[in-house]
């Protein structure tokens, strides 16, 4: 069941990671400038944002599994699509269909481990679960950069296509049912359900550490390839070798926060993740402004940070979507809208920044995080918006 949760979150980032080699190629395939190939990656995000308001509720309603072979049959129509698009314009729409599929993987996971393990046993299996979101990013690029070299770029899309074709039919032939039936519920008690969940502030408690931690590390990926270049005169190769340990100490945190969280307690484990990844990022602030010039300088308060993040986004997760059992798609669609969106904006106006030093980018995170971990404490949890909630 971990496993099969792990490959549908897997393949929305996957598919968009190994679109960003491509894009080149894509813009000779259709002869238009760069930007307009681009529209494949933005307008894809935009998709997935949306997605994810739209996956829980309707899992809600009409139950975890037929939702989630659905999502996977979109990714297998929008990865067709694209492939035999003649105009970009159709190869755009292909993609964002692709993407809005993938996403149902990412929100229906999250909500799945809350039926199954509750609160307390879902953030454990949260933790191996987001580990693919490490994981497929890390091999994607690679792998589509060789693809494109060799065959093209229209294979990609063959090789997602055929990933969505597999996951739709073990989800169909490996999932059980796992809303609980209080949650199948008539459209307009889904529509209620954003209206319950939004007014709860135990929800927006994590939520929103969930949003501005992860957030934090899309400022990081936005801004460090450029840093990397300008700063330390290194090239992608040794970004992505740097990035390799970034990866394996979240998956080293992830591999303990159950245990821990089972010890000490959720948000215990939370807000010292937390703390870890502050005060990591303190530290390559300091080194930076002490005149130190290494890669590590960069990387080693990001792999403290990224520690902290695989023992307290779990909890996040578990906590938001935890809010209310019953309301789980719901929670883990919005939580997962509001990741996409800030995360974005993060990642866009980290690109933005200076990238002569790594001073913008280390505080730019701290900062972040530091918001994150401050809205949690002050929002707390259990605690309604308003009375009778």
């Amino acid at each position: 069941m971990v496993l099969l949760l792990a490959a549908v979150t897997a393949i929305g980032p996957f598919a968009m990671q190994a679109l960003a080699p491509a894009l080149p190629a894509i813009a000779k395939t259709f002869s238009v400038s760069p930007a307009a190939s681009q529209l494949m990656l933005s307008l894809s995000l935009v998709a997935m944002a949306v997605a994810t308001l739209i996956w829980g509720p309707v899992s809600d309603r009409l139950g975890r599994r037929p939702t989630l072979i659905a999502g996977m049959v979109l990714v297998v129509m929008g990865s067709v699509a694209a492939m035999l698009a003649p105009t970009l314009g159709l190869a755009v729409a292909g993609r964002t269909l692709q993407a809005a599929g993938a996403a149902a993987g990412m929100v229906l996971a999250r909500a799945v481990a809350q039926d199954i393990y509750g609160r307390t046993g879902a953030a454990g299996v949260l933790g191996q679960i987001t580990a693919a979101m490490v994981v497929a990013p890390m091999i994607a690029p690679a792998l589509s950069g060789l693809i494109v070299e060799q065959v093209g770029w229209r294979v990609i899309f063959a090789i997602v296509a055929a990933m969505g074709l597999g996951l739709s039919i073990w989800s169909g032939l490996g999932l059980r049912e796992t809303a609980p039936p209080s949650s199948i519920r008539t459209f307009a008690g889904v529509l209620a359900g954003f209206r319950e969940i939004g007014s709860m502030r135990s929800f927006w408690s994590y939520a929103a550490y969930g949003t501005f931690s992860f957030s934090s590390f899309l400022f990081f990926v936005g801004a460090a390839p450029y840093v990397m270049d300008e700063t330390y005169g290194q090239g992608p190769s040794v970004y992505g070798l740097y990035f390799m340990a970034i990866a394996g100490a979240y998956m080293v945190a992830n591999f303990f926060c159950g245990a821990l969280t089972r010890r000490f307690g959720g948000d215990q484990i939370l807000r010292a993740g937390g703390a870890l990844g502050i005060i990591g990022l303190i530290i390559g602030v300091v080194l930076v402004s002490a005149g130190l010039v290494h890669p590590l300088v960069l990387f080693g308060p990001a792999a403290l940070h990224s520690i902290g993040a695989g023992l307290s986004v779990p909890n996040a997760m578990a906590g938001a979507v935890g809010a209310s059992p019953e309301r789980a798609g719901a929670a883990s669609g919005l939580m997962g809208f509001a990741q996409f969106i800030v995360g974005g904006v993060a990642a866009q106006v980290s690109g933005s920044l200076p990238h002569g030093s790594a001073l913008p980018v280390l505080s730019g995170m701290a900062m972040l995080l530091a918001l994150a971990l401050g809205l949690h404490l002050a929002l707390g949890a259990g605690r309604p918006l308003r009375t009778g909630v």
